[in-house]
């Protein structure tokens, strides 16, 4: 049997974490089309699984992620262009989406997702780590939207998505220069939630996650998703949105658990529904 591509592992008082390791330390966990093969039909299988509450994404070894593998054979469904052709364009497309599938799918998961960067997050790496809700990251942690030096764009989603994050100078910067960017220099912009010792980083993250796990999951959820979809909508239309959607957290069993365990002065139980 193949060793796999990403560790998965339930961990919380609830099992409601799932912790999501990337795993080929050799490549600094570098991506291929099977590894994100693998990651696609989590994240899909996530969205169907109510006891979830919410996700961590790390590397193992010494490197959160070092882009996509180039190598000759890291990616077997690679498909050559057909001869005599010298260049493909709608192969060149249909290849891309091995990649740009997983991260929609990264992006359309409604539980938090945490990144736990404990190394290099470059190009892809770096993307992946952005797209990501909230993210705890190691001081021995670097950047790099390496794109740019081989003469492309951050071009799955972090055109974006940095912008969002670091602003749109710094982003700018970065995405036009290709320089790496510590993991000081990126808290301070913003990227990270917390920036910590490499030993302290798992225990940072695992308090991190059990906050989430505790929370009420249609409510983050919820919370999650009219952030997301209302960020280009003007204040109006964004409180009709969330008028349609307060009653689904109003009149849930959580909704009223959390004023029972306020009135009660107690820690709360919420149970997803």
């Amino acid at each position: 049997m193949s060793e796999q591509l990403i560790l998965t592992e339930r961990r919380g008082k609830k099992d409601g974490i799932l912790w999501m390791t990337l795993n080929r330390p050799e490549k600094l966990n570098a991506l291929t089309f099977p590894l994100l093969k693998e990651m696609r039909d989590i994240l899909v299988d996530v969205r169907f699984d109510r006891t979830v509450r919410c996700i961590v994404i790390t590397g193992a070894g010494r490197g959160f992620c070092a882009g996509m593998d180039m190598g000759g054979n890291a990616n077997p469904d690679r498909k050559p262009p057909p001869e005599p052709a010298a260049v493909d364009p709608e192969g060149y497309r249909l290849n891309f989406r091995h990649e740009t599938e997983t991260y929609i799918a990264l992006r359309r998961v409604e539980v938090p997702i945490v990144a736990m960067i404990n190394g290099p997050a470059v190009g892809a790496g770096f993307d992946l780590a952005t797209h990501c809700d909230l993210a705890v990251g190691s001081t021995s942690a670097r950047y790099q939207v390496a794109y740019v030096k081989r003469g492309v764009y951050a071009d799955l989603g972090g055109f974006w998505v940095l912008p969002k994050i670091l602003g749109w100078r710094k982003a700018m910067e970065l995405m036009m220069t290709g320089r790496f960017m510590s993991a000081e220099e990126a808290h301070e912009a913003g990227l990270t939630n917390y920036l910590v010792a490499p030993e302290e980083l798992e225990a940072r993250t695992m308090a991190l996650a059990l906050e989430l796990e505790a929370g009420p999951p249609i409510a983050q959820k919820l919370g999650k998703l009219l952030a997301m979809r209302t960020a280009h909508l003007d204040f109006d239309t964004a409180m009709q949105w969330s008028e349609t959607a307060i009653p689904v957290v109003g009149l849930s069993r959580d909704s009223k658990e959390g004023m029972k365990a306020f009135g009660e002065r107690r820690e709360t139980d919420f149970k997803g529904y």
